[in-house]
């Protein structure tokens, strides 16, 4: 009798100190956030009128007004295309209900092909308006493929909105991705298109081989924190 309430004794303290406040807690499962979808009309410059995602506001960096949204009926088609992109470029989504915490197992997933060494990496705005662009990029010449970047896995830069060169003197140590306002992607190489003055972006030719990237799918998953939450 004694030894099986000495047994019962330490299975209770085991429960007690392994539900305590010091010990660390399985990160709560991502939830879809949004799922990029384009209108399939016309081949046109990325706008807010080219973005079909409910509830979002879409903002440019760099030289992201010459990214186009290529269309048809092919299997990754609409998808955004940076290959006209004079400078480095690229976007974000924003909702207009939730910041993003992006903490734990928080991931983009995205399908992509490139050209050259273009490659696709997340860039993000913090509720302080801070921009940033992380470390981890993907993409492959050969052909679509989906890929998935955990934001846990990655370290930062800060990224001039403008001009979309990285910026500072080393890597932004622990930034604060419990309340995100902006997520989306970016391309640090500018793209391999010529242009001709006078004709409109939509209208300028294919560029070559070897320098751009094509998005055909983009997810953004995590936990939502209401911005209401965060109003005086």
């Amino acid at each position: 009798m004694k030894d099986f309430l000495k047994t019962v004794a330490i299975g209770a303290t085991i429960v007690f100190l392994s539900s305590g406040p010091g010990v660390a807690q399985t990160p709560a499962a991502p939830v879809l956030l949004f799922n990029m979808t384009l209108q399939n009309h016309t081949r046109l410059p990325l706008a807010q009128s080219s973005v079909t995602t409910p509830n979002v506001d879409l903002q440019l960096y760099g030289d992201g007004a010459n990214i186009i949204v290529a269309t048809g009926a092919g299997a990754n088609l609409p998808r955004t295309f940076f290959g006209l992109c004079k400078g480095p470029c690229g976007f974000t989504l924003r909702d207009r209900s939730n910041y993003f915490d992006l903490r734990g197992r928080a991931k983009i997933t995205f399908t992509t092909i490139v050209s050259g060494f273009h490659r696709v990496r997340p860039i993000l705005k913090l509720a302080d308006g801070t921009l940033l662009i992380g470390d981890q990029a993907e993409g492959s010449i050969a052909d679509y493929h989906e890929y998935t970047i955990s934001f846990s896995d990655c370290r930062w830069l800060r990224l001039d909105p403008v001009r979309g060169v990285t910026l500072g003197a080393g890597w932004v140590e622990n930034p604060d991705l419990s309340k995100v306002d902006e997520v989306g992607y970016f391309d640090v190489i500018p793209g391999s298109g010529p242009h001709t003055e006078g004709l409109a972006v939509e209208k300028q030719p294919p560029p070559p081989a070897g320098g751009w990237i094509a998005v055909s799918a983009f997810e953004l998953w995590g936990l939502p924190v209401g911005r209401t939450a965060f109003q005086p």
